[in-house]
C-alpha cells in the first residue's frame, strides 16, 4: 500500500508540472484533474498503510520492509510509519486437544503402549513474541504463529508425555485382593509432572494454564496382560481358600476321630460298671482292655 502511494503521489508531482507549464487550457485543466485526483489516492494510501487493527488478544510484531523493529503493540486500531507494517501473533488461549480416539499413544513400562487422552490449554507469551515471529517463516498455509505451534510446542509436549509416562505400569493399578483392574487417577500422578516437564522446556515461551486427563486405553497385548495378571490374582486367592478349607476339614476330622474313641470307651466302660475315667486321658486306646477290681 506504501509503494502504491509513492508511485501516485510521483503520478501527483508529473500532474503538477504539467498544469503549470501547459500551454493549452484544456491540457491544464486535465492535468489539474490528474493531479487532484492522485494526490487524494496518494494521502489515502498513505495513510492505509500506516493504520493496522490488531484482533483482541494477540500481539502486533512492528516490522520495518518486513524485518521486526523490536516494537510490539497491543491489540486495536495501531498507527505506524508509513513504511512500518505489523504483523500478528496469537497470544489468546490455545488448545492441545487429543480426547477419545485421538489420544496420544506413548510407551510404557515393559515396551507396552498406551493411549492417553489429554487435553492442555496455554498461551504464549506477548514479551517473546517478537523473537518467536522472527525465528520462524510461513510454510505453506501456516503461519508463522502456526509454525511456531507445529515445530515448538506440540513436538515439546509430545516429548514430555513419552518422559512422564516411561515408568507407567497399568498391572500396577490391578486390586492384589480383588484381582479387578479400576481405571488408574492420571490427574492425580501425572498433571503435575506434566506441567512441570513442560515449563522446564517451553517456560519462556508459553504459559500452562490447565491439564487433564482421561481414563487411558491400551493396545491388545498390555490388555491381555492386564486380564491375565488379574486372573492369576484370582487363581492364587482361590487356592490360599482352598487350603484354609482343606486345614479346618482335616481339624475336624481329627476332632471328629477323638470323639468317636472316647464315645466308644465310655459305653465300655457303662457296660462293665466301671468308672470312665480311663476314657478322659489325653489318648483312648480302644484295644485296651478295661481291668476289673481284683
Amino acid at each position: 500500500m506504501f509503494v502504491f502511494g509513492i508511485f501516485l503521489a510521483a503520478v501527483a508531482v508529473f500532474a503538477l508540472l504539467a498544469a503549470v507549464v501547459g500551454k493549452s487550457d484544456k491540457f491544464r485543466r486535465q492535468a489539474w484533474l490528474t493531479f487532484g485526483a492522485a494526490a487524494f489516492l496518494a494521502i489515502a494510501s498513505i495513510v492505509a498503510a500506516s493504520i493496522t487493527v490488531v484482533p483482541t488478544r494477540n500481539v502486533g510484531i512492528v516490522t520495518s520492509w518486513n524485518k521486526p523493529t523490536g516494537r510490539t503493540t497491543g491489540a486495536g486500531l495501531q498507527w505506524t510509519l508509513p513504511w512500518q507494517g505489523i504483523d500478528e501473533w496469537d497470544s489468546s488461549g490455545q488448545t492441545y486437544a487429543h480426547l477419545g480416539d485421538q489420544c496420544v499413544w506413548v510407551t510404557i513400562a515393559a515396551q507396552r503402549r498406551a493411549c492417553i487422552p489429554v487435553q492442555i490449554e496455554w498461551s504464549a507469551k506477548a514479551e517473546k513474541a517478537p523473537e518467536n515471529w522472527a525465528a520462524y517463516r510461513e510454510v505453506g498455509d501456516l503461519s508463522r504463529f502456526e509454525v511456531f505451534v507445529e515445530r515448538r510446542v506440540n513436538p515439546q509436549i509430545n516429548g514430555a508425555m513419552t518422559s512422564i509416562f516411561a515408568a507407567f505400569d497399568p498391572l500396577g493399578a490391578v486390586d492384589v485382593t480383588s484381582g479387578d483392574a479400576p481405571a488408574p487417577d492420571l490427574n492425580k500422578t501425572y498433571k503435575e509432572p506434566l506441567i512441570k516437564a513442560l515449563n522446564t522446556e517451553l517456560g519462556d515461551e508459553i504459559v500452562v494454564k490447565s491439564v487433564a486427563f482421561e481414563s487411558p486405553r491400551y493396545d491388545e497385548p498390555t490388555t491381555q496382560a492386564i486380564s491375565a495378571y488379574g486372573q492369576k490374582i484370582l487363581e492364587a486367592r482361590n487356592l490360599e481358600i482352598d487350603k484354609a478349607n482343606a486345614k479346618t476339614r482335616a481339624e475336624i476330622t481329627r476332632t471328629d476321630a477323638s470323639v468317636d474313641q472316647v464315645a466308644r470307651c465310655l459305653q465300655i466302660a457303662e457296660k462293665l460298671g466301671r468308672e470312665p475315667g480311663l476314657c478322659m486321658g489325653g489318648t483312648v486306646s480302644l484295644t485296651r482292655p478295661v481291668e476289673t477290681e481284683k
